[in-house]
């Protein structure tokens, strides 16, 4: 207990008799050495009647408190000693001193931490503050641990905090208000705003905090969660940010002029993807035209028509690398008619290219039908972007799809779609002697014009170094068809084959335990199984389990994906398992 008698520093509001307040001052202490806390306690209670603003007083009262193991009623003394006396350094020590009695240690180092703050730097006790403020921190880090960002130099400290997601940064602000106060003050931390892990709503004053915190120098914004009335606003916000290139909106917006309309404000953006809110053809135009500096474009809802649509798009946009357009809109004057609102202007071209660096192309209908829109007829000497991704959802394509791919093509992905205009007796693809040598991933799903005869293009004639093939729910092909002529492959025709490390198989007619054994055997270097909706039992992933940690010269896979096999057992998944297989059911 502090001894001696420093007389308040507060306003006295009334004559004080200060006989009879010394005299219960020194009955107090002297029944607080004698370890009657009781009376002593009642000896300052009556002296602080007498004058309620005495520091000293409510100092000793604190102690009293804390040792009768009254801790609320101490911490209101020791925050009134605060309050009348913010630079008097007893009010923070009795304070900090009580929280670490009632097991607070967090809210007694921010006491210490703030006292620190407030006091002059002559003050006497700044050092035992310092000290006291190491002590808790030391606790808090467990025994000689200590806090990583009061010993890491500043660089090492915002490297490692790099190393986390957004999510991770918003997570680690509440630790400890130190930690906060130390990652708010590290701009680089806030350049990327990425609200995808949200898991309830963002209000727009969070979004406006993270943009302070980066000086106002943020590159990126990845908008998830928030309330759609709020999301001009936080577009006004975004758009005074200079060097925000990157920006994806998911979230709806029941105005799509007007939301377009702050779009075109973002002159420096070279990523824009909008998923929920509708926008025409014509419009997707005239943001490409107003934003040339976008390399990567993605627009999710299309609900109108390409008519008269063509003008808005520019005649040359050099850097464009990647575009996504997507659908779920028919025309309900034509519901059996192909859309046309996924059909790029000018994407074949003889001569100058529209798209001279367009990488990626995705036309996404949702859901996929065979016949959602029509994908592009090359007229004579045209020919498409340098593309290295293709991916269609519901695309009817024509006969010489397969020819007029181009050689850089690195990915093919079709959903569902159909082939137009087959000439009468025939179901192939026209070839053209096409070849496609940077061509690693081929994806069909549900496409019902993957037969035998249009699959031996793909994998054959395009001599493909192809490591990852699904025919998922091909139902034209056969386990028979893909086992005997590409698995095999007994003539050596592409023997890139071999070489395999992802395959799809799911509800392929004919997969069963004896068939997959020879898969593994033929592609030793297979990493992914997909084999859904098959007639496999438990057998397979016992064997398959088994060959990974075995020395025979099947295929040591990682992980099996078997959704729907009915004829799977839990106890096989369990083994499997626990050998080391990961398993999706």
């Amino acid at each position: 207990m502090t001894s001696g008698m420093r007389i308040g520093r507060g306003p006295e509001s009334k004559s004080i008799d200060q006989e009879k307040l010394a005299s219960l001052q020194r009955a107090g202490q002297k029944a607080f050495k004698a370890g009657d806390f009781q009376h002593a306690l009642e000896s300052f209670t009556q002296a602080l009647a007498e004058n309620k603003d005495d520091i000293g007083l409510l100092d000793h009262r604190c102690a009293t408190y804390g040792k009768l193991q009254q801790y609320s009623l101490a911490r209101n003394d020791a925050r009134a000693m605060v309050k009348l006396a913010p630079t008097d350094e007893r009010g923070y020590l009795r304070l900090g001193q009580v929280l670490r009695l009632d097991g607070s240690p967090e809210k007694a180092l921010a006491i210490y931490e703030y006292a620190l703050q407030k006091l002059p730097e002559d003050n006497r006790s700044r050092d035992t503050l310092s000290q006291l403020l190491k002590k808790v921190q030391d606790q808090l880090a467990g025994g000689n641990r200590r806090d990583p960002f009061t010993v890491l130099p500043l660089e090492l400290a915002e490297w490692t905090l790099k190393s986390f997601s957004f999510q991770e940064v918003v997570g680690i602000l509440r630790v400890c208000k130190g930690w906060n106060r130390f990652l708010r003050g590290i701009p680089s931390l806030w350049m990327d705003v990425n609200l995808t892990g949200a898991r309830t709503r963002v209000p727009w004053t969070s979004v406006r905090n993270y943009i302070h915190q980066s000086k106002v120098a943020l590159t990126r914004a990845n908008i998830h969660n928030i309330v759609p009335a709020a999301t001009l606003k936080v577009l006004d916000m975004l758009s005074r940010c200079p060097h925000l290139e990157h920006l994806e909106v998911w979230v709806p917006h029941d105005n799509p002029p007007q939301f377009y309309a702050k779009i075109l404000n973002f002159k420096r953006l070279k990523t824009l993807v909008c998923s929920d809110v509708e926008i025409s053809h014509a419009c997707v135009g005239k943001i490409l035209s107003g934003l040339p500096l976008l390399e990567k474009v993605a627009f999710y809802n299309i609900w109108q028509t390409r008519q008269h649509s063509a003008p808005a798009w520019p005649k040359h946009l050099p850097n464009l690398k990647s575009l996504t357009i997507g659908s779920s809109h028919r025309d309900p004057t034509r519901p059996f008619i192909p859309f046309s609102s996924l059909v790029i202007p000018r994407l074949g071209s003889i001569g100058q290219p529209a798209y001279p660096n367009l990488e990626e192309l995705r036309l996404v209908w949702h859901p996929a039908r065979s016949k959602s829109f029509k994908f592009i007829t090359l007229e004579q000497g045209e020919t498409l972007p340098p593309l290295r991704t293709l991916e269609l959802h519901g695309a009817q394509v024509q006969p010489d799809f397969y020819a007029t791919l181009p050689k850089s093509l690195g990915s093919l992905r079709c959903y569902a779609g159909s082939v137009d205009n087959f000439p009468p007796g025939i179901n192939i693809m026209n070839d053209a002697e096409n070849e496609l040598p940077n061509l690693t991933t081929l994806i069909f799903d549900d496409t019902p014009w993957v037969t035998l005869g249009n699959l031996t293009l793909f994998l054959w004639a395009s001599k493909a170094p192809i490591t990852t093939l699904h025919v998922n729910y091909c139902h034209n092909i056969s386990a028979d068809d893909l086992i005997k002529n590409f698995i095999d492959d007994p003539m050596q025709i592409n023997p890139a084959l071999s070489k395999m490390t992802n395959l799809g198989i799911a509800g392929i007619a004919g997969i069963d335990d004896t068939n997959v054994k020879h898969i593994c055997t033929a592609l030793p270097g297979l990493k992914i199984l997909e084999l859904s909706e098959t007639k496999i039992t438990g057998c397979t992933i016992r064997m398959l389990a088994d060959s990974k940690n075995d020395d025979s010269a099947m295929a040591k896979l990682d992980g099996v994906i078997i959704k729907r096999c009915d004829g799977v057992d839990s106890d096989a998944i369990d083994y499997g398992r626990s050998m080391g297989l990961l398993i999706l059911t």
